[in-house]
C-alpha cells in the first residue's frame, strides 16, 4: 500500500482508532520516545515513508482491522 494511500486510510478511521493507530505508529517510530499526543498528519506520513518496515507492518495491522 503507497504510503499516502495508507496515510489517507488510517485517517479515514473512526474514534478510537484512528488515534489508536496514530499513536502506535508513533511510539514504533521513535523507539517508544513519543510523548502520547497525536502525531501530526506530517508526521506520520514522513515515518511511513523513512521505514519501509514499519509502514509494512501498519499496512498489514490495518488490512487485518479493515
Amino acid at each position: 500500500m503507497e504510503e499516502m494511500q495508507l496515510v489517507e486510510n488510517l485517517y479515514a478511521l473512526d474514534e478510537p482508532w484512528r488515534t489508536r493507530f496514530l499513536e502506535l505508529i508513533a511510539q514504533l517510530a521513535t523507539g517508544r520516545q513519543w510523548d502520547n499526543q497525536t502525531p501530526s498528519r506530517n508526521m506520520t506520513e514522513a515515518w511511513l515513508q523513512g521505514n519501509k518496515q514499519l509502514r509494512n507492518q501498519i499496512a498489514q495491522m490495518l488490512e487485518t482491522w479493515t
